[in-house]
């Protein structure tokens, strides 16, 4: 019975000597890059006697991509953040720098940005990372879509379900193919920023900006329509639908706003992106109307689009479509 006692009381200590030579051997392990911020909370009172939370963090977000010529790619985004919330009023205010890097040790930084901004939020599967700035009542969040590789605006655009966490508009995506993700975007009148309308059509007001894009802005429309006295348009609902006459839509599937578009599964020519249709529903005190806008040869095809009666939409911007 000894012999046995002493036999496990050493496997034990063998255990306890393996366990801390690899623990060693992991803080021993050689630091490829190291980054570090400060996070804290403030509550003050502001000259107007109304108390104000203050809170400012650094955050680390992590995106990898992988192809047969660059082989595996890590990308880091690191950003520090400050935002201000007064408890007596809505709303938030904040701003956010960052920088983009990658590399084998994360050496190379790609690009960098600060902005009036209250939320950062990076793509887990597309290269891309998305900027918010909320705002306080009826304001909309106003996202900005920028390209993870070089910083490239491809777009703004507002969220109408409103989600804890926004990555993207709406995409659309070829599968087995080099093209590069489409996205569909829309800004309404409430939205925090960008804001960007023209002069409306004649006995109409601006309702809505809807954007098309790719590896940059391609299309950017703005939609008109008659208000009713003492109203303001509301986007009751927006969606992205299967175009019953384009072939084989039905191989398309969606989830949440992510398009694939099995239709044309393996396409290497632009202008066979197609497939679905945009819906957008409405109200402005007339009665809700519905504005439904098909995607042909790589772009919103106004020629087949439904526009409904009292709405007039204007390109504002129309570049290499097909």
């Amino acid at each position: 019975m000894k012999t046995k006692h002493i036999h496990k009381i050493s496997k034990g200590i063998t255990l306890l000597i393996v366990l801390s030579c690899v623990a060693a051997l992991a803080a021993a392990g050689q630091i490829l890059y190291e980054s570090s911020g400060i996070s804290s909370f403030k509550l003050k009172q502001a000259e107007d006697g109304s108390r104000v939370i203050q809170r400012t963090s650094q955050d680390y977000q992590t995106f990898r991509s992988y192809s047969e010529v660059d082989g595996d790619q890590l990308y880091l985004v690191g950003s520090a953040k400050t935002t201000e919330q007064y408890l007596s009023a809505e709303g938030i205010s904040g701003s956010i720098s960052w920088s983009v890097r990658k590399g084998e040790r994360l050496e190379q930084v790609l690009w960098g940005k600060s902005e009036v901004a209250t939320e950062l939020n990076v793509h887990d599967n597309y290269p891309v990372l998305v900027s918010g700035l909320g705002g306080c009542c009826a304001e909309v969040t106003g996202y900005r879509l920028f390209n993870l590789e070089d910083g490239r605006l491809l777009m703004s655009f507002n969220d109408f379900k409103y989600r804890q966490r926004v990555t993207q508009p709406f995409s659309l995506e070829v599968p087995n193919s080099d093209l590069a993700v489409r996205y569909i975007g829309l800004i309404s009148q409430d939205s925090t920023r960008d804001r960007d309308f023209v002069t409306p059509a004649a006995g109409k007001k601006a309702v809505l900006l809807i954007k098309y894009a790719n590896e940059m802005l391609r299309q950017k429309l703005q939609v008109d329509m008659e208000v009713a006295d003492g109203y303001a348009a509301s986007v009751l609902d927006v969606k992205l639908e299967k175009d019953p006459a384009a072939p084989n839509s039905d191989k398309i599937e969606f989830r949440d706003d992510q398009a694939t578009l099995w239709n044309i599964d393996g396409a290497t020519n632009p202008a066979q992106v197609s497939g679905v249709i945009l819906t957008v529903t409405i109200d402005a005190g007339l009665g809700a109307k519905t504005i439904k806008i098909p995607v042909k040869n790589d772009r919103l095809d106004l020629g087949s689009a439904q526009i409904p009666g009292g709405v007039s939409i204007q390109p504002l911007v129309q570049l290499g479509v097909f």
